[in-house]
This record gives structure tokens, sequence and C-alpha cells, in this order.
């Protein structure tokens, strides 16, 4: 039911939460879309990082719909908590992934870790040997990210997969790296 006076926005996010109406959802999303990208990218994101984050944060506006109150706040404002939630989220991940490489740099025989790219042979034979024993899929998304320097975005295009199973795969595949290197 559709409180008086409520905004457009608020209107379908409240379509979603009561009737997973994909048309609100489609609607809400090309509305706030370029807004919440706008306003990561004066924060500091790439246009590909704003990206991501909008579809992220969007997805979970789908999923967690419901929970909307508009007695409590405007969908704008309970969107952009969910954007702002998640932006802080990366940071934090990028902040221990920047840690953890930092940790295990120079630890071991074999120094894999590199700024650019693999440029040694030793360092990599090292990686050919970690990536054989994830699966396909993973070490497929994590070579055309890391190692071809491909956004999430151009890997999904390319492999014609949705840009949240790409994300996944790097991610998971980033996590059994980690631990088959600690486990060496």
């Amino acid at each position: 039911m559709k409180p008086a006076g409520v905004d457009r926005e608020t209107e379908l996010l409240l379509a979603i939460s009561e009737r997973q109406s994909q048309q609100a959802y489609a609607e809400l999303f090309e509305l706030m879309g370029p807004k919440i990208k706008s306003f990561l990218m004066g924060r500091g994101s790439t246009s590909d990082e704003s990206e991501n984050i909008t579809q992220d944060a969007m997805l979970s506006v789908w999923r967690k719909a419901d929970l909307f109150d508009p007695k409590k706040s405007s969908a704008r404002t309970w969107v952009y908590a969910i954007v702002r939630n998640r932006m802080i989220d990366l940071q934090r991940t990028a902040t221990r992934i920047n840690k953890g490489v930092e940790k295990y740099k120079h630890e071991g025989d074999v120094d894999f870790v590199t700024t650019g790219g693999v440029t040694d042979a030793a360092s990599h034979a090292q990686l050919q040997k970690l990536l054989l024993q994830l699966p396909e899929n993973q070490a497929q998304a994590l070579v055309m990210s890391y190692v071809e320097g491909k956004s999430h975005k151009e890997i999904a295009v390319e492999v014609s997969l949705p840009l949240g199973t790409v994300k996944s795969r790097i991610r998971t595949g980033f996590q059994h790296l980690q631990e088959l290197v600690t486990q060496q």
C-alpha cells in the first residue's frame, strides 16, 4: 500500500517490496543508477568501480526490498545507505588485500607477487602451478583480470556471463590462491 505523498523512488521500491515487480526494479535502476554512479565517482571511485558498486548495491536493493520501511526513510536515503555500506566494504577489502600482499610479498623462496603482472620465469612457473590447482573457470577469470588487466565488465562480456558470476569467480579464485600460498 502506497502512503500518500511519497516520491517516485519510494513508490517503485514499495512495488518491488510488495509485488517483486521487475518493471518497478528496472525503472528504479534506470532512475537511480546514474545518480549512484556519479555519487561514487565524486568520492574517488573509477568509472568501472562505480559501475560495479552500483550493480552490487542495486542487486541488494532487489534482495532486501522487503526490509524497506517508508515510515523510517525515503527510498533514496535507504538505497544510498546500501551504496555507502557497499563502498565501505570494498574499501576494507582492498585494505585487507593490500596488507596481505605486503605481508606475503617477501616470504618464501620465490617472490611471485609483482606490481604489474608476472615478469620473471620463476614467478611465472609458480603462478602457473598455483593456477592449475584451481577450477578452470576461476583460473580463467583471475588471468583475465589480474594478468590481462581486464575489468570485470569486460570479462563478463567476453565470456558471456553475468557480471556477478564473474565477480564471484574472481573472488573465490583469489581466496583459493591465498589458501594455496599460505599452505606452501
